[in-house]
């Protein structure tokens, strides 16, 4: 697998949040692998949200930005490391993003995190001759690797039917349209009752759901990033109304759309 035979410079930490409201935030493409060993994490990954629950090992590969949150009620434990994702190629990234976002802990993976962060810088030497830096880099390759042989051995990696693949990019790329299950199914060539049962059956939800938290994100996004109001966000978005989009903010994230801002 060419994604693992590359050279990558990898970056290692840990954190605790204590019952205290923490985020982080990073603005520039990066792959990374976390364990939650206690806790919940929400991420928003290129404006998508995603919450993960301890225990659990987690993937985020992005091109533009990552939002980390963790809960307020409840002690979070994190490790993670990342790398830039410059040397990757159009075939990685579909490597990367065809892996579920989150699974059970690896048994090899906490030892292997453990070690890389024992290593510390030990010499000045440039990093292309520290030892140190080849062995964190080593673990942080085998991590990675740990990660997708994981997600094999879980069954979890089988390719997308080509029906499910063409109507989720149309709810990626046009969530603000009046989307009907009917419409889907014809754009992806099948009837509605079996796209309802291949969205269930690869992707979790229905495809409605998937299109309304599609939506969902894309909103919080824009919330996040940009100065338009509640009605101008609702609207691009798909949302019935300013209310509607409100509602469902408060519902998933247990608070209103300007706690966001």
């Amino acid at each position: 697998m060419e994604i693992l035979s590359r050279d990558y410079n990898f970056h290692f930490h840990k954190a605790t949040s204590d019952n205290n409201p923490a985020g982080t935030y990073f603005g520039e493409p990066r792959v990374e692998v976390s364990l939650i060993m206690k806790g919940s994490v929400r991420f928003i990954v290129d404006g998508r949200v995603r919450v993960v629950h301890a225990p659990c090992a987690t993937l985020q590969a992005y091109h533009v930005d990552l939002h980390a949150l963790s809960n307020t009620d409840q002690k979070v434990q994190t490790m993670w490391c990342h790398f830039s994702p410059d040397a990757l190629s159009e075939d990685d990234w579909s490597v990367l993003e065809n892996l579920p976002a989150a699974q059970p802990i690896p048994p090899l993976m906490p030892s292997l995190f453990a070690g890389a962060l024992s290593l510390q810088q030990e010499s000045d030497s440039p990093p292309e001759h520290d030892v140190t830096n080849h062995m964190r880099n080593s673990l942080g390759r085998t991590i990675l690797a740990e990660y997708i042989r994981g997600t094999q051995l879980a069954g979890r990696t089988r390719p997308l039917p080509k029906a499910v693949i063409v109507a989720k990019k149309a709810l990626d790329s046009e969530y603000s349209r009046s989307w009907t299950v009917a419409k889907l199914a014809s754009l992806a060539g099948t009837n509605a009752n079996y796209l309802i049962h291949l969205f269930k059956t690869y992707l979790g939800v229905p495809p409605m759901h998937y299109l309304w938290e599609r939506r969902l994100d894309a909103g919080i996004h824009m919330l996040q990033s940009t100065s338009l109001t509640i009605d101008e966000i609702s609207h691009r978005c798909g949302f019935r109304s300013p209310a509607h989009f409100s509602r469902r903010v408060k519902d998933r994230n247990g608070a209103p759309p300007s706690r966001f801002r």
